[in-house]
C-alpha cells in the first residue's frame, strides 16, 4: 500500500458525501475514484471532492490495482456482491449500515473478507459518536438499557423502504440501535423477543414499527424502539438509557446531551468535549478516521463484519419473533464452528 490510503466511492449519493465531506480531517485518505450508476452523480462528487475519475461501473473501480479500499454506500440489496468482490480483490472495506439483509448475506461478506485478510468497518457511526462513547466508559456494567430511533415519516415512494432493495426500515435503520445497544451492554445477544405492526406504511413493506427485547451474555437486558410515525421533539429522534446499579446515563437530543445520575455532575453535554469531538458530533469522521487507520496497520475494526452482522441478526430475529409470537434464540457464532 502507498503512504496514503487511496479510497474509491461506489454509490455517489447522500451518505456517500458526508464520508466525503469527512475525508478533508483524516490525514492519510486521499478520494480517488468515484462510481455510480448515475454518471453525472459520479462526475459531481469528482468535480466536489478531487481525484482520478469518475465511472458508472463499479467493477472498474474494484478491479483498478491503485485502490487500496473502497466506500460502498449503495442500496442495500447490493452489499453483499460489491463487498464480496471487493474482498476477492483485495480491497479494504467500508460500508454503509445494513451490512446485508439477511444473516446469511452478512456470514458470506464476513467469511470472504476473513479470507482475504482485508479490513472492514460497517458503517455503525452511533457508537462512534463522544457522548456515546463517554457513557460506555462511565457505566461499563450496565444492567438495563433502552433504545429508541423514531423518526418523521418516511415517504413510502422511499427505496429504503422496498422490501428487495431496502429491506425496510427495521432491518434498514433499526440496526442502528441494536448495535448501540450491543455496544454499550459490552455482550453479545442470545435471545430477542418482539412484537410490531405495520399501521404507519402498510402494504408489501411489512413490518415498520417494532418493540423488542433483547437478553445478552452477561445478564444485561436492553429494549429496542422503532419507527418512523412522527419524531417526539422532547426524545428528539434518539433516546437511550442506561441504567448501572445506582448510577446511570440518560442520553438524548440525538445524543447531544446526556442526564447523569449517581455521578458528581448531573449533566454532560457538547460544552464538555473537546474541539475534535463538538465538530463531529455525528460520529462520521471519527468512523472514517477509525476506519483508515486499522485499513492502513493491517487491523481489525471494531464495528467490523461480525458487529454488522450481529445488528442485522437482531432485526432480522426480531421479525421473526414478532411473526411467530415466541422469543428467538440468537448463536452468533454459530456458523463459525462449521468452517
Amino acid at each position: 500500500m502507498s503512504e496514503a490510503l487511496r479510497l474509491g466511492v461506489i454509490g455517489c449519493g447522500l451518505r456517500a458525501r458526508v464520508y466525503c465531506d469527512g475525508a478533508a480531517e483524516v490525514p492519510g485518505l486521499r478520494l480517488t475514484a468515484y462510481a455510480d450508476l448515475r454518471p453525472d452523480a459520479a462526475r459531481g462528487f469528482l468535480d466536489s471532492y478531487g481525484g482520478d475519475y469518475a465511472c458508472d461501473d463499479p467493477g472498474r473501480v474494484l478491479a483498478d490495482p491503485s485502490v487500496d479500499a473502497v466506500l460502498i454506500c449503495t442500496w442495500h440489496d447490493t452489499h453483499t456482491s460489491l463487498a464480496v468482490e471487493a474482498a476477492r480483490r483485495g480491497k479494504h472495506i467500508l460500508i454503509e449500515k445494513p451490512l446485508a439483509l439477511t444473516i446469511d448475506e452478512c456470514w458470506e461478506i464476513e467469511e470472504a473478507t476473513r479470507r482475504a485478510g482485508v479490513t472492514v468497518c460497517t458503517g455503525l457511526k452511533m457508537r462512534f459518536m463522544p457522548l456515546v462513547r463517554r457513557a460506555r466508559a462511565m457505566v461499563p456494567r450496565p444492567i438495563v438499557l433502552t433504545g429508541q430511533m423514531m423518526n418523521d415519516r418516511v415517504p413510502d415512494t422511499a427505496w429504503s423502504l422496498q422490501p428487495g432493495i431496502g429491506g425496510g426500515t427495521i432491518i434498514g435503520a433499526g440496526c442502528h440501535t441494536a448495535d448501540l445497544l450491543c455496544y454499550l451492554a459490552g455482550a453479545d445477544p442470545v435471545e430477542v423477543y418482539a412484537a410490531g405492526s405495520n399501521a404507519i406504511h402498510g402494504g408489501p413493506a411489512g413490518l415498520d414499527a417494532l418493540v423488542g427485547v433483547i437478553r445478552f451474555a452477561n445478564g444485561a437486558v436492553a429494549s429496542l424502539v422503532h419507527g418512523d410515525p412522527g419524531r417526539n421533539p422532547y426524545t428528539s429522534t434518539f433516546f437511550c438509557q442506561v441504567f448501572g446499579l445506582g448510577q446511570g446515563i440518560c442520553l438524548h437530543e440525538r445524543y447531544r446531551q446526556a442526564t447523569l445520575w449517581g455521578f458528581e455532575a448531573a449533566t454532560l453535554g457538547v460544552g464538555d468535549l473537546d474541539a475534535r469531538e463538538r465538530a463531529d458530533l455525528e460520529g462520521d469522521v471519527a468512523l472514517l478516521r477509525h476506519f483508515s487507520d486499522c485499513a492502513r496497520a493491517g487491523r481489525p475494526s471494531e464495528a467490523g463484519a461480525r458487529e454488522g452482522r450481529i445488528a442485522t441478526t437482531i432485526m432480522v430475529k426480531m421479525l421473526a419473533s414478532a411473526a411467530a409470537g415466541r422469543p428467538q434464540q440468537v448463536e452468533v457464532d454459530w456458523r463459525s464452528r462449521y468452517g
